[in-house]
């Protein structure tokens, strides 16, 4: 399960923040399934408030999904944990969907983050990008597979 998944790897880095790439499949705005997640990579260097990710290994990993699922599967977005922290974006974080949308190679023009906030115990609260004019919606429906 993704969210299992993306759980042990928040446990793993705890106290310090981490993340990766969501895959699955969005027919439109709204509907998002969330079949995979990528964690962080051996590489990448975690921080209390940030952490930047081994991007080499995530896009070997990136390509290999792809190929399994006969490139069916989509780059929905990103997801990381804010440590000690909130679920509400930061402006870091608003950039980041902002600059996914906007990046064609993405190929995801609704780009999806989900935050896993506080720690030992998570809050996990998804958020998809449907307006470059306004922020994501507190609340949208997404289903972990």
């Amino acid at each position: 399960m993704a969210l299992e998944e993306a759980l042990r790897e928040a446990q793993r880095a705890f106290p310090l923040e981490t993340g990766g790439l969501l895959l699955g499949w969005s027919t439109r705005p709204g509907s998002v399934l969330i079949s995979r997640v990528i964690g962080p990579g051996p590489d990448a260097a975690h921080q209390p408030t940030s952490f930047t990710p081994d991007t080499a290994w995530q896009e070997a990993q990136l390509a290999q999904a792809y190929a399994q699922a006969d490139r069916r599967l989509q780059f929905l977005g990103d997801w990381h944990t804010h440590p000690r922290g909130t679920a509400r974006l930061s402006n870091t974080d608003r950039a980041t969907l902002l600059r996914i949308a906007a990046h064609a190679d993405a190929r995801a023009p609704y780009p999806v983050m989900a935050l896993l906030a506080g720690g030992p115990m998570w809050q996990v609260v998804v958020r998809q990008q449907i307006s470059r004019r306004r922020p994501p919606p507190r609340l949208t429906l997404h289903v972990w597979q």
